[in-house]
């Protein structure tokens, strides 16, 4: 029994870290549940992760910036919400992804990670698509193409080409920025073209 506990226990920290690195490289808003001191610190927090590494005394530590909620150096008047915190992960109870990301960096984000981190595993950056696994660009174009063609031949019948009406990209650009919660660059709407123009000739 006392080994299967241990086991479960390692499990079930393995499965909360790989949740936060996920949270991370996904900038996830996320709720949790966090221990923390009394008075005003146990409950429900929500953060935007940032930073996971371990601290100086060898804790694993999550640097994230923390939006609303439960806090006990806000409670005491000492550190005020929204604003930085350091929470401990195995002090972490609970990692809910909100559905919500966080595309811009906060006042006194650290590149680097923390300065007062001993290392770290993972840190959030802010000039790159988030790295959402079950974001398929291909799929997004051609559910938007099929609901764009849709209305074309309502409105129009078959006197239209859709290659060449602007709006159709601009259509397609905006679900790809809705999804992946970061606006396209030019090149990267650039990049994207060529792959709408093939999209829509596999309609014609």
């Amino acid at each position: 029994m006392k080994l299967y506990n241990t086991a479960k226990r390692l499990i079930l920290e393995i499965a909360a870290k790989d949740s936060v690195i996920k949270a991370i490289k996904n900038r996830d808003v996320v709720v949790i549940s966090y221990d923390g001191d009394e008075p005003g610190g146990r409950g429900l927090r929500t953060i935007e992760p940032v930073c996971l590494g371990v601290s100086k005394v060898g804790n694993e530590v999550l640097r994230a910036w923390d939006l609303e909620g439960a806090s006990h150096t806000a409670y005491k008047g000492e550190q005020p919400i929204p604003g930085w915190r350091i929470f401990k992960l195995n002090k972490i109870q609970s990692f809910k992804p909100t559905g919500d990301k966080f595309n811009t960096p906060k006042p006194g984000y650290n590149p680097n990670g923390d300065k007062t981190f001993a290392s770290v595993v993972i840190n959030a950056k802010f000039d790159e698509t988030p790295q959402t696994s079950d974001v398929n660009i291909d799929e997004i174009i051609s559910n938007k193409l099929k609901e764009i063609n849709d209305t074309y031949i309502k409105r129009y019948g078959d006197d239209y080409d859709l290659e060449k009406a602007a709006d159709v990209y601009k259509q397609i650009y905006s679900s790809i920025e809705d999804v992946t919660g970061k606006k396209l660059t030019t090149p990267e709407r650039n990049e994207l073209r060529p792959k709408i123009v093939s999209k829509i000739k596999e309609i014609k």
